[in-house]
């Protein structure tokens, strides 16, 4: 009779275990499912695009030797629509 009792409670724990991880998968799926919907895609798509944009050189006109915002001077590669090094403000024609 002890042996009955060993085999039922070895298949509980068995069937308790596999409904343990069923059930952790599944809220780890709900938890990363909320933070798709509280953090939109759009922001995160929308630096792409910025940075694409930067990247673009407008070649008519020359780019600035010093900032405007705080005059210290700017590296040689620098150009207009590009943040400042020193102080972060954006350099606009």
């Amino acid at each position: 009779m002890n042996e009955d009792k060993k085999k039922t409670g070895d298949w509980k724990m068995i069937i308790g275990g596999i409904l343990l991880i069923i059930v952790l998968f599944a809220a780890i799926k709900l938890i990363f499912w909320g933070l798709g919907e509280a953090i939109p895609q759009s922001r995160l798509s929308g630096g792409q695009s910025v940075s694409a944009s930067q990247s673009a050189p407008d070649t008519d006109a020359e780019a600035p030797s010093f900032c405007v915002h705080c005059g210290k001077a700017l590296p040689e590669s620098f150009q207009w629509g590009q943040f400042c090094p020193w102080c972060g403000e954006k350099i606009e024609q």
